[in-house]
């Protein structure tokens, strides 16, 4: 079964060469009794572990089942151990933090046995040594000669051929070393049992064969010469050992329980940083959150828009625009900026032709007309009315204002005073309430005003000023209230049509702006021909409103903007400008009656001055701005935008009702962009996801800023971490000895302790994820006291998992250093240590 040829054992002591084995030969039978008998320092002990596998012989050969152990690797070395070798040692060497019946397991576990099974072969091993009533017990509540008996148990459970006994007596009292030597002697009736011992009474007593040692050789054997007996035992492959990734998780797990106060201060020590990012998670999810729901709730039915002229705001950025300073000014110098005149590089041109509005005709025809459950409160199609009015101030002024129903680059004006009611008036009536309505008020009286004010019945003082009503202030040079009878009474407006502002000259065969001078705008308005325009209702947003659909200023009806419209039609210069297209079939080039001036206010300094006179400037003008080539028919129909007379929308907007129609109308663009050229391609203008959009990237720059920061302390506390786990190893290492001793493999070893942080990293994750759940209630209190804001600190479930995972993982990093250390360690040395 086994024999030693010529093993040597050399140790290196600083400059000298130490042989504690030399040439040793010697061959053992199956179901002997050996004691080895020899002075402290002779090689008994080194002799035993380098029988065992936990030490390596320098020279010579250990034959194994009539094998060679030379080429034998560390994997082979282990399975030895667990399926040939039982120790049993002086100091019991049990594993503190397990029962009697999990220690007696232990080898089992690396045979991978099932659970039901080990627990029954451990059981019928502690009967056989007389313990099977102790089976709960821990060590530490054991007798000396019951932890003994245990050791017996565990070397024996596996069923090895070779127990090796080191000193099993050497801590026990006669009685019960006589009772230890009278179970050993019975097993050694079919097993092989090496026993080194300084009794030479008991060995003598108890021993089949006495080997004794001296300086390393061996002086004698009783039957040193007599031929060995050897059964022939058929060999058979046994599975390598293997400590399951579970079962280390177990020991670590039962080990941190015999250190409950410094584990659950390690991990809360740990858990910091963890409370760090997730304080900054929950604030940034609940502000992300809030900011949804106030998109929910008061944007997700603002209307959409698709403008002829808008901004791509998917591609404007604010920072490069704003702050792009490109020299450095000194003492001499002046620093060179940006403006917003860089705005026009954003600029795009939405080619609103009849292909695009076939095909949102079909769309408003199967999604909303045919569709009882749309997603639509409907779609309105908005065509240029450049509303011409006089307004008499309280000094008899008049001032001509121009209003536009939406943003046009070819507007004379870029205030927005006046504007049209939208056509669907829910939208309105969902969020501002009716304050005031004159005596004369009717809601069917198209020339009826609407005033808009903020909330709290708000106006500023520049909006008044344009009305023509001069604020008055107290003593205290604070604005007085304006009362709403007096507003109505007092503001005084007239509508022009485009025959009261465009006047004809027969005999040039042109058309010219009346007189604009005051003295001839205030003596039109007394004539009193025009149609007179008078506030009626007064409106603001409702208490619980969040946002302001509609702007500060005067309203006007949708159906007063179809009139005008229509008037625009029949107008003189209209007519004459058709019939001068007609004229002019068939050219390049359609002049016009009037040329326009061009004032955009966006972008200043830019375009102010152009005056435009035919279609072909007009194109030209377009194709730069816009940087896309306009046909002569567009840019006519563009011109002709001036005096309210186009086939082409200004703007079409969609009304959605909630968030799965704007997802409809993204489709919609994005479907017809995919079948038509890129200058023809519309862009959506959509502010209020630009805004949204805008204000989370905001806060998720600042929330990985703040990781970031809090992050750091994570790193600390996960290297703390690694600290505590080599002190573990430092204080485990006898129980790296034992289970080494039992067949573990040094990765196995390595997995202990990798397990042990993941369970420290997995407690601080989950301590930090609890703290924060407490604090976040706390947060939530005091934020809405200052801000009326609620729930703004709230972690989500994937972040909180998410944190207790990345807590695992970096523990798992800094331990790995301390569970390599430990895998690495000398079974023998470990096994030494105390």
């Amino acid at each position: 079964m086994l024999e030693l040829r010529e093993i040597s054992k050399s140790y290196v002591s600083g400059d000298n060469d130490v042989k504690a084995l030399k040439a040793i030969t010697a061959s053992f039978g199956d179901d002997e009794f050996v004691s080895i008998l020899g002075p402290s320092g002779c090689g008994k002990t080194t002799l035993l572990n380098i029988i065992g596998g936990l030490d390596k012989y320098t020279s010579g050969d250990l034959i194994i089942d009539g094998k060679s152990t030379k080429d034998f690797s560390d994997g082979d070395w282990d399975t030895y151990r667990n399926h040939k070798i039982g120790f049993v040692f002086q100091s019991y060497n049990l594993i503190q933090h397990l029962n009697v019946l999990e220690n007696v397991e232990m080898s089992l576990t690396l045979n991978g046995i099932s659970k039901k099974e080990r627990t029954e072969l451990a059981k019928n091993a502690l009967k056989e040594v007389g313990l099977l009533d102790q089976i709960k017990k821990y060590p530490n509540q054991l007798s000396g000669g019951q932890m003994q008996r245990v050791a017996i148990a565990r070397a024996i459970v596996n069923n090895p051929s070779i127990i090796l006994a080191d000193e099993p007596t050497g801590a026990l009292d006669s009685k019960t070393s006589k009772q230890i030597m009278e179970l050993l002697k019975e097993i050694s009736k079919d097993k092989l049992i090496i026993m080194v011992t300084h009794n030479a009474s008991l060995a003598k007593k108890y021993s089949s064969r006495i080997i004794k040692l001296l300086d390393g050789n061996i002086a004698g054997d009783t039957i040193q010469n007599e031929k060995i007996e050897q059964k022939t035992e058929k060999v058979e492959k046994k599975n390598k050992s293997a400590l399951k990734f579970w079962t280390a998780l177990y020991l670590s797990f039962k080990n941190l329980l015999t250190k409950k106060g410094r584990t659950i201060l390690t991990s809360f020590a740990g858990s910091i940083g963890i409370i760090g990012v997730a304080l900054v998670l929950a604030i940034s999810n609940g502000f992300s959150l809030y900011i949804n729901s106030m998109q929910q709730d008061t944007l997700s039915n603002y209307p959409i828009s698709i403008a002829t002229a808008t901004v791509d705001f998917s591609s404007l950025n604010y920072t490069e625009i704003m702050s792009s300073a490109n020299t450095e000014g000194t003492e001499n110098s002046i620093t060179i900026t940006g403006d917003m005149s860089q705005f026009i590089e954003y600029g795009h041109y939405n080619c609103i032709n009849n292909n695009f509005l076939n095909v949102v005709k079909d769309f408003e025809l199967n999604n909303i007309t045919n569709n009882s459950n749309s997603n639509f409160a409907g779609v309105e199609y908005n065509y240029y009315a450049p509303i011409k009015m006089l307004i008499k101030t309280s000094n008899s002024t008049v001032k001509l204002e121009k209003s536009k129903n939406s943003v046009s680059l070819l507007s004379s004006s870029s205030s927005n005073l006046f504007y049209p009611s939208l056509k669907n008036d829910d939208y309105i009536n969902d969020s501002y309430k009716v304050v005031y309505t004159s005596p004369n008020y009717d809601k069917n009286d198209i020339f009826g005003l609407t005033l808009v004010l903020n909330k709290g019945n708000k106006i500023s003082y520049s909006v008044l000023n344009q009305l023509g009503i001069q604020a008055e202030r107290d003593e205290n040079n604070r604005y007085k209230p304006v009362d709403f009878d007096y507003l109505c009474e007092n503001v005084n407006i007239q509508l022009m049509y485009n025959d009261d502002y465009y006047v004809y000259d027969s005999e040039n065969d042109s058309f010219s702006i009346i007189d604009t001078t005051n003295e001839a705008l205030l003596n039109l308005f007394e004539q009193n021909q025009l149609q007179q325009l008078k506030i009626t209702r007064i409106i603001a947003p409702k208490d619980d409103s969040n946002t302001n659909l509609l702007s500060t200023g005067v309203m006007y009806s949708y159906e007063l903007q179809e009139q005008y419209l229509q008037n625009c039609e029949q107008s003189q210069i209209a007519i004459k400008q058709a019939s001068k297209k007609e004229s002019q079939q068939g050219t390049d080039v359609y002049d016009f009656y009037v040329p326009f001036d061009l004032e955009v206010k966006e972008v200043p300094n830019v375009l102010n001055g152009f005056k435009l006179s035919s279609t072909k400037s007009i194109q030209n003008f377009l194709t730069s701005f816009f940087k896309t080539s306009i046909d002569i028919e567009e840019a006519y129909q563009m011109g002709m935008q001036e005096i309210g007379v186009s086939s082409i929308p200004q703007s079409i907007v969609f009304y959605p009702k909630n968030f799965s129609a704007k997802a409809q109308v993204t489709d919609l663009v994005k479907n017809y962009n995919a079948n038509v050229d890129e200058v023809y391609q519309i862009v959506i203008s959509d502010s209020s996801e630009f805004l949204t959009n805008t204000l989370g990237t905001i806060i998720n720059i600042i929330s990985i800023v703040l990781v970031a920061f809090a992050g750091i302390s994570l790193v600390v506390s996960s290297i703390m971490i690694g600290i505590i786990t080599y002190v573990s190893v430092i204080e485990r290492t006898k129980e790296i000895g034992i289970l080494r001793s039992i067949g573990a493999r040094k990765r196995d070893i390595a997995h202990i302790f990798n397990a042990e942080s993941l369970i420290i990293g997995a407690l601080s994750g989950v301590i930090g994820i609890a703290v924060n759940y407490l604090l976040c209630p706390i947060i939530n209190v005091i934020v809405y006291k200052l801000a009326g804001i609620s729930n703004i600190a709230l972690l989500s479930p994937i972040h909180a998992i998410s944190l207790i995972l990345i807590s695992m993982a970096l523990t798992f990093i800094s331990g790995s250093i301390p569970s390599k250390i430990a895998s690495n360690k000398n079974p023998v040395e470990c096994l030494r240590s105390e």
